[in-house]
């Protein structure tokens, strides 16, 4: 392949646009009455962003470019290519309205590309000869999309829409593409828009194996011409359709390559910094492959200098090319994190009515005139339609505010024309979007506790469905939540030596890896322990599904320490208390209350992950703190006993309490067992309320025995308990117990000889701690 010359030439700036306007794809899921999990996992999309009324391609266009512009010399742009399958006119290019709005000289090539996704590739690539033929000059190539396919539709939640404005020249100083190249081209039917319709046809499964097929082929072409591997590369961004579609060419990519072996961590980092900002808008068409590599860029907490990024386009219909490029030295000093960072924290939320709504609205086809409604289209709004011409302008201020007040009666208006109006004023004056939406969080740390429990009676019979009493005890978890500059979620897990920094997106991917594999187990591909990998895991789950209960965003980054005095698995209600204290915690400095039952419902969600099928009597522990008698998940409160309790950790389980859970239910099969298990509930719930501790003590021992029945009690807890009851007390486990190696966890004791106590623990090479019940439940420390 001919080179055109040695110059470096490629992306000097990079800037992108979205909708103001986001829906959240539980909402859609809600009203389609189907799962979210089918669109958050299935898809791996989380929300898509929707155009008002007066925002189309042409707005989008100019304020990515508008941003993309800043300190640029425009005079020195001499082309501008504007990429799109989402046009406005069959002669006029759109990119003559941006020209126009933005300001460029007269001299001025502009031309508009079309060819499905694949159009903003294609203008980057007939621009990099021309810089290097004139490396004085400058190319804006601006890619604009609206993905759109219709209400109730297979498509409907893939759509989306946004642009990416790239400033191109010679010596760039964020991204030197590289000259070779593989691109292929077939005559297919994947997906296809004639031009008397709105909105477009896909065969979707055709349509997604061709994107692995000719992935395949530009990539060996790429490699045959290139001469580089796979593993030359550390990044790659991928035209985005939708994540999971990504997420499966890697994979391919990885298969044609024999890198069967990447951990699984390398793989994540290798292309989701590159899915974050796409999960937020939806499919973008044309702009999708470079909101992603402005996502990479942005997101990435690594210094990327000098790092190739592989990249893949591909365009319906088809063409597809894979190409690379290398970052350069300092590009962060010219990228537009903050803004962009912004962008997606100041979206207004949409319900599904409002959605409708935007969907809805008709564009006059018949020449009349027809004025369009104000809503939030950042810095330029088409305005008018008049004698079949489309009339754009620059917001104006005193405009917006004047329409306000005619305006005043649409619910979606007065939710976001105040965040325009201060957007637009602090921009006059800084050049920048920017909304301070940091006041609405606590500026000071805020702490929350979570006591730990010990189960007094009916542990795993509770699973199923017999009775269970339960205490807090004054042992606690701690989460402490405060503010972070860089915004993302720093997880200081000091108890298990973990750190490490997630954005919300990384959290929200994780989250769904963590659901899809619970899912194997309960279809019963998976043991419970192959869920939760690690078990920092579970406190990261608790943040993912609470922030997409709640649809956080973060304008600024936080940190959640997790400190702990309840010994991890040990059956004292560890994870129960963590991740009650984490969504507490978390729900407080956000301001944004949560009631106990909703707290509940999550906690359960994020347990589940932790134990395959929670009764939940460790959470209402949690929660409500005290001594709970539970059956059924009816819950009744009981008096905390007055005894001399101690607790004896016989060591860490070897096998979790999931595994446990496994183990024992084929002894429940039997409906005696459980008999046996509720009717000596019932009797220590009877000898609770009328504080007989002789009844107490018994129901404590017969407990004891049928938890040796099931196998959760090793020989060598066995005979320290043995121990315990020569000497006139009783012991049980408290936990799920162990069903091999010596240690069970949490013993709890029951004695007046402290002593004798001391001495046997002592003689076993256990630790002891006198405890005492808790009566509150999760709390502000």
């Amino acid at each position: 392949m001919d080179k055109v010359d040695s110059v470096k030439v490629g992306i000097d700036r990079i800037a992108l646009y979205t909708s103001r306007y986001v829906l959240h794809l539980a909402t859609l899921a809600k009203i389609r009455n189907i799962e979210p999990d089918k669109y958050h996992v299935g898809l791996g999309q989380h929300m898509m962003s929707v155009p008002p009324p007066g925002e189309d391609i042409v707005t989008m266009a100019a304020n990515a470019a508008r941003v993309a512009l800043r300190n640029i010399d425009s005079n020195d742009i001499e082309m501008l290519l504007f990429a799109t399958e989402t046009g406005i006119d069959q002669s006029k290019s759109a990119g003559i309205y941006v020209h126009g709005l933005l300001g460029l000289p007269a001299r001025c090539r502009v031309v508009e590309l079309k060819q499905a996704c694949y159009g903003g590739t294609g203008a980057i690539q007939l621009a990099l000869p021309y810089l290097a033929q004139y490396p004085n000059k400058k190319v804006l190539v601006i890619a604009s999309d609206i993905a759109r396919y219709g209400l109730g539709t297979p498509g409907e939640s893939s759509q989306g829409c946004g642009a990416v404005a790239l400033i191109l020249s010679a010596n760039p100083r964020i991204l030197a593409i590289e000259p070779e190249y593989g691109v292929i081209t077939e005559n297919v039917m994947d997906f296809w828009r004639p031009n008397y319709m709105h909105e477009a046809l896909v065969d979707g499964k055709y349509s997604s194996k061709l994107y692995l097929v000719m992935l395949e082929k530009s990539w060996e072409q790429y490699k045959a011409i290139s001469g580089r591997g796979f593993a030359d590369h550390y990044y790659f961004c991928y035209h985005m359709p939708v994540p999971r579609l990504v997420e499966k060419a890697h994979h391919h990519l990885l298969k044609l390559n024999e890198q069967g072996n990447v951990p699984e961590d390398v793989l994540a980092t290798q292309i989701h910094y590159a899915l974050e900002y796409g999960r937020k808008t939806g499919n973008s068409y044309s702009a999708s492959l470079y909101l992603g590599l402005a996502s990479l860029l942005d997101r990435a907490a690594e210094d990327l200098t000098g790092k190739r990024i592989g990249f893949y386009s591909y365009g319906s219909g088809c063409v597809a090319e894979y190409f690379s490029g290398v970052i350069q030295s300092g590009y962060r000093d010219v990228l537009n994190t903050e803004y962009h960072t912004d962008l997606f924290a100041t979206r207004t939320t949409l319900s599904y009515d409002e959605y409708e709504t935007f969907f809805k609205f008709a564009y006059a086809e018949d020449g009349r005139d027809q004025a369009i409604p104000l809503y939030d289209t950042g810095f330029f709004r088409l305005t008018n339609l008049q004698q079949h011409k489309r009339i754009y302008e620059k917001v104006n201020v005193e405009a917006m505010s004047a329409q306000k007040d005619k305006n005043f009666s649409s619910t979606i208006f007065s939710k976001t024309i105040s965040s325009t109006m201060q957007r637009a004023k602090k921009t006059v004056s800084k050049e920048r979007i920017r909304i301070e939406t940091d006041n609405v969080y606590q500026s000071t740390a805020i702490k929350v506790v979570a006591p730990g429990k010990l189960i007094l009676s009916g542990e795993h019979a509770v699973v199923y469905g017999k009775p269970a009493l339960a205490m807090a005890v004054n042992r606690y978890v701690t989460a402490t939540v405060s503010r972070e500059t860089v915004p993302q979620v720093l997880f200081d897990l000091s108890d298990l030596s973990h750190h490490s920094r997630l954005s919300v997106d990384a959290i929200h991917r994780l989250k769904d890896k963590i659901k899809q594999k619970y899912y194997r187990f309960i279809s019963g591909d998976y043991s419970i322990r192959d869920v939760l990998q690690k078990p920092f895991e579970l406190a990261q789950f608790a943040m993912g599904i609470l922030a997409e209960s709640l649809n956080l965003t973060l304008p600024h980054g936080v940190k959640i320490h997790v400190q702990s005095d309840l010994p991890i698995g040990c059956g004292m209600g560890s994870s129960a208390a963590t991740i009650v204290s984490v969504m507490q915690a978390i729900s407080n400095y956000m301001q944004l209350p949560i009631s106990q039952n909703k707290l509940f419902r999550l906690a359960l969600e994020a347990e589940n992950m932790q134990h395959g099928h929670s009764s939940g009597l460790d959470l209402r522990v949690a929660l409500g703190g005290g001594c709970l008698y539970m059956k059924e998940q009816a819950v009744e409160v009981r008096p905390i006993p007055a005894l001399p309790m101690y607790l004896v950790n016989t060591g860490v389980p070897v096998t979790t309490t999931g595994q446990c859970v496994e183990n024992v239910a084929s002894h429940f099969t039997s409906s005696q067992l459980g008999d046996d298990f509720a009717a000596v509930t019932n009797a220590m719930d009877a000898a609770l309320q009328q504080q007989s501790w002789r009844n107490m003590h018994e129901a404590i021992r017969q407990n004891h025995r049928l938890l040796v029945c099931i196998g959760v009690v090793p020989e060598k807890v066995q005979t320290f308990i043995s121990q315990i009851e020569v000497t006139g007390g009783a012991a049980k486990i408290c936990g799920a117990g162990a069903i091999a190696g010596v240690g069970a966890g949490a013993v709890l004791v029951v004695s007046d000889d402290k002593h004798v106590v001391t001495a046997l623990t002592r003689r076993f090479g256990y630790h002891v701690i006198p405890i005492s019940g808790e009566s509150r439940g999760v709390h502000a420390a």
